[in-house]
């Protein structure tokens, strides 16, 4: 995850030192939660204090003054957005004109949960007939579960490889076990929802439905 700005505009963020309590090493863009006092890395059900903003080593190393200090920095931006990199697939089974079965990524089972966002082809096999471009977004226009109706265009063939860009407000996101990515979810969650996907990009944006500082 990449802190981009507030929901006030403002790029430069709020960054705040806290305790912290952790067992493993936690990345740069961890979303984090208080735990007693301390910060933890955040679990899908906890509200979020905010995001690391900075990598945090267990064990005291000579040249990183940081490391094993029991403090760490944290973006606590009111607001935040943040940028969230698009989740990519392989087609494994040849779809039409208008259909694209996704492969490798659960995706929410209700009806038209994705309705209103793009895919979008990222490369093609050596052998794929695939008449599309590189880089061309189609919107979907219908969505159940892991099968998407598209706008007309070129056949997706096997081997070629996609990016679901979700719609403004999609919220089926649950969050890694490595506390710094997303994936899509088959129901809606509670954690975080999208806030900007614009096809043209290699990234959505998202922001937290509920923080400690609102």
């Amino acid at each position: 995850m990449e802190y981009i700005m507030n929901s006030a505009g403002t790029a430069s963020p709020c960054i705040r030192e806290y305790e912290i309590e952790t067992e493993e090493d936690l990345f740069k863009g961890t979303a984090v939660t208080l735990n007693n006092g301390k910060v933890k890395k955040a679990e899908n059900t906890d509200t979020v204090l905010g995001i690391l903003a900075e990598s945090y080593k267990v064990k005291k190393e000579e040249l990183n003054p940081r490391s094993g200090s029991g403090r760490v920095r944290v973006i606590v931006s009111p607001g935040m957005i943040i940028a969230i990199a698009n989740k990519v697939f392989e087609v494994s089974e040849k779809g039409t004109a208008t259909q694209i079965n996704v492969s490798g990524l659960e995706l929410p089972a209700g009806a038209d949960a994705l309705k209103g966002g793009y895919i979008k082809l990222i490369s093609k096999n050596e052998t794929s007939t695939n008449t599309d471009h590189t880089g061309l977004a189609r919107e979907i226009i219908a969505s159940s579960g892991n099968t998407l109706t598209v706008k007309e265009g070129g056949t997706p063939c096997v081997g070629d490889v996609y990016a679901v860009i979700p719609p403004c407000g999609f919220d089926a996101l649950a969050l890694c076990d490595n506390g710094y990515d997303f994936d899509f979810a088959n129901n809606p969650g509670t954690i975080a929802k999208v806030v900007s996907a614009l096809p043209e990009r290699d990234y959505f944006e998202i922001c937290f439905k509920e923080t400690f500082i609102h």
